[in-house]
C-alpha cells in the first residue's frame, strides 16, 4: 500500500520583541523618579548635583530618574543626642576629667540634643555632623568648667553650667555654619576623680548643711516677719479704733457744752452757776463728805476725823 505523504505546516518562529523589553527597561527607569516622602520626613532633591530650592513636603512626588535626581530624606522634627566628651558610647572617667578655674580636677559629662535648622548646611558641611557637635560641646563645657572653682561646679550644674554649655556650642556651630539649633545640655555627672571622692563627698556634705541652715533661717525670718506684720497690724486697728472712739467721745462732750452754752448764753450767772454744780458732781462723789447736825450739842472733833483710815 501506498503511503500518502501529506505536506506537514511549517512553524515560523517569531521574531524576539526587543523593543518591548527596551519599552519596561525605559519604564523602569523612569519610575526610578517617583519617590514618596514620608509624614514625619522632608526631601532634599539634587539635580545633576544642584540643590533645587525648597523642600519637598510629605506625600507622593514625580521627578527625573536615578542619576539625574538624587533625593535625601530628612526627619526635621527629629531630636538627635550626643554625649561628650566621648561623643557617643561610655564615656570613660580619664576622658571626663575636666580642669577647674582653681586647678582641681572634676569629672564632668554631659548630654547634648540637637536638630536641623538648614538642610542644605547639615547636608554638605561637613561628612559628621555629629562628630563636629560633640567637639564644640566638649570644647565649650571645658571652658565653662575651667571658669569655675571646683566647689561651684556641683552646685551650678543644674542650670547655670548647661546654659553656657549651650550658648557657646551653638555659637560654635553658627561660625562653622553647620545647620544646627541645640536644643538641650544636660550633664550626666558630674563627680571628683577617685582618689579623693571622699573628701569631696566631705566638702559636699558640708556645703548641703551650711544650705540647710540657711534655708531654715530664711525660713524662721519670714515666719518671724509675718508674725510680727500680724501684731503690727493689730496694733494699728486697735489705735485707730480707740481714736476713733476718743474723737467721738471728745465730739460729744464738745457738742453737749455748745448746747448748754447756747441755752444759757442770755444769763451767764446760771450758766455759771450749773457749771459749778455740774463740777460738783464730778468731784463730791471722791471726796469724804462730814453732816453736821444744825441741833447738836457737842461740837464736831475734827482730829477723830483725821485718824479714820
Amino acid at each position: 500500500m501506498d503511503h500518502i505523504t501529506r505536506s506537514q505546516p511549517v512553524r515560523r518562529k517569531r521574531p524576539f520583541r526587543w523593543r518591548w523589553v527596551l519599552l519596561l527597561l525605559v519604564l523602569g527607569y523612569a519610575a526610578t523618579g517617583i519617590y514618596m516622602v514620608q509624614p514625619d520626613e522632608r526631601a532634599v532633591v539634587q539635580r545633576c548635583g544642584k540643590v533645587l530650592p525648597g523642600l519637598q513636603t510629605p506625600g507622593l512626588h514625580f521627578g527625573f530618574p536615578y542619576g539625574i535626581d538624587r533625593v535625601t530624606r530628612l526627619k526635621m522634627s527629629e531630636t538627635r543626642r550626643v554625649t561628650v566628651p566621648k561623643g557617643s558610647g561610655v564615656v570613660e572617667p580619664q576622658q571626663a576629667e575636666c580642669l577647674t578655674g582653681d586647678r582641681n580636677l572634676i569629672r564632668v559629662s554631659a548630654v547634648v540634643e540637637y536638630r536641623i535648622a538648614d538642610t542644605s548646611a547639615y547636608l554638605f558641611r561637613t561628612a559628621d555632623v555629629s562628630a563636629l557637635v560633640a567637639h564644640a560641646a566638649e570644647a565649650s563645657l571645658h571652658w565653662t568648667v575651667g571658669s569655675m572653682a571646683a566647689d561651684d561646679v556641683p552646685a551650678l550644674k543644674r542650670v547655670e553650667i548647661p546654659g553656657r554649655v549651650k550658648r557657646l556650642t551653638q555659637a560654635a556651630l553658627d561660625r562653622y555654619g553647620m545647620g544646627v539649633e541645640v536644643t538641650g545640655v544636660w550633664l550626666d555627672a558630674v563627680a571628683p576623680p577617685r582618689d579623693i571622692v571622699a573628701a569631696f563627698d566631705d566638702v559636699f556634705a558640708a556645703q548641703a548643711d551650711r544650705q540647710r541652715k540657711i534655708d531654715e533661717a530664711k525660713d524662721y525670718a519670714a515666719r518671724l516677719a509675718l508674725q510680727s506684720k500680724s501684731e503690727a497690724e493689730q496694733t494699728r486697728v486697735k489705735a485707730e479704733a480707740f481714736k476713733a472712739e476718743a474723737v467721738a467721745t471728745a465730739r460729744g462732750d464738745a457738742d453737749r457744752f455748745l448746747a448748754v452754752a447756747a441755752k444759757l448764753s442770755g444769763d451767764r450767772n446760771l450758766a455759771a452757776r450749773r457749771l459749778i454744780l455740774e463740777t460738783l458732781e464730778e468731784v463730791l462723789p471722791r471726796v469724804k463728805k462730814v453732816f453736821i447736825d444744825s441741833n447738836a450739842d457737842q461740837p464736831l472733833d475734827l482730829e477723830i476725823l483725821e485718824a479714820e483710815p
